[in-house]
């Protein structure tokens, strides 16, 4: 069995007297080298009034959201250092529905990709505009061969068991006004693969409220906050609603543990964050959450996953400058 390229289960490595290797039985060796990241610049889009009515007529048609399938593919090289150990498997747990406050804050997003619909996850987060998204670039624009998704919504608190539209939409759908990533993922991403654009995988949207609807952080009650420049080997708590097998989108689930560093050779820093999780397609772009100082924090977004021989891992973007340059855009 070779490498398997898919967002958020991506390849599957196999560890042998500590050096990764792929299980094509390529060796992967050397000295890891560490290019730097380009002046940060930012690619956006805003979508029309026209666009807009577009997309909640579109998203009427219910049926369209269970056609949705994770966006992918991708894949990744092993990293070159010996001495990198992966974090262990942290089995992945469902989260309790109807959700609170607090848990709203977190839902899927659907959008259309070349051929089909397809879904990821994301976080509402603190912001001036009150109508923030965060997300995973990968789930907002198609890299260097491609351009940004169309009709892109959000849908808080989401849950697929719900009966009917109200159970499983509780805070209606939140059609996005403007969509924005960093011009490293525009210029470098590669839709068939992972590239040296993986540390850059974070991405924004700002929604329209509905007619008559408050700010999205009004109508939750809640929000999260971004913490940029974060401490690393933080613990932290990753949500998502993973759409690959075992699991089906439908419902939000979560891991936690502790993170380490993820660095590949030629990639720019900030290195990535590495952490253990079995969630599968469709939770890339949910947030990761930690304390620092006593306060609860976004730090970063899924964006990876990595099969090991003896882990299955998930990397996550370090929400550096460039993440804070992209944020205060808007």
């Amino acid at each position: 069995m070779g490498p398997t390229y898919h967002r958020n289960r991506i390849i599957t490595l196999s560890v042998v007297g500590g050096v990764i290797v792929t299980l094509l039985g390529l060796f992967l060796s050397g000295t890891l080298a560490v290019k730097a990241a380009k002046t940060s610049a930012m690619s956006s889009k805003k979508y029309s009034n026209e666009e807009i009515e577009d997309n909640n007529r579109f998203w009427d048609d219910e049926g369209k959201l269970g056609e949705a399938k994770p966006v992918g593919p991708q894949g990744v090289e092993a990293p070159s250092n010996p001495n990198f150990r992966p974090p262990r498997t942290v089995d992945a747990e469902g989260v309790a529905a109807p959700y609170d406050e607090e848990t709203a804050i977190r839902g899927k997003i659907f959008f259309e990709v070349p051929g089909g619909v397809a879904e990821c996850s994301g976080t509402v987060v603190s912001h001036p505009t009150g109508n923030m998204v965060w997300t995973a670039a990968h789930c907002l624009h198609g890299g260097r061969t491609g351009d940004f998704y169309k009709r892109v919504t959000f849908i808080p608190g989401y849950n697929g068991a719900g009966r009917t539209t109200a159970e499983k939409a509780p805070y209606g759908r939140w059609p996005a006004r403007q969509v924005e990533v960093s011009d490293q993922w525009v210029e470098d991403a590669d839709p068939e693969r992972d590239s040296t654009a993986s540390p850059f995988d974070f991405g924004a949207f700002i929604v329209q409220p509905p007619s008559g609807r408050q700010s999205l952080e009004e109508e939750l009650g809640s929000s999260a906050e971004i913490l940029f420049n974060a401490p690393r080997n933080l613990t932290v708590d990753s949500f998502g609603y993973p759409g690959e097998e075992p699991f089906d989108g439908s419902e939000l689930f979560t891991c936690h543990s502790p993170t380490t560093d993820f660095r590949n050779t030629g990639w720019p820093e900030p290195a990535m964050l590495w952490m253990g999780c079995t969630m599968t397609g469709g939770s890339s772009g949910g947030g990761w959450f930690a304390e620092v100082e006593g306060k609860r924090y976004l730090v970063s977004n899924i964006s990876l996953g990595i099969i090991t021989s003896n882990a299955e891992t998930m990397t996550g973007p370090y929400l550096g400058n460039v993440a804070r340059s992209l944020y205060d855009r808007f």
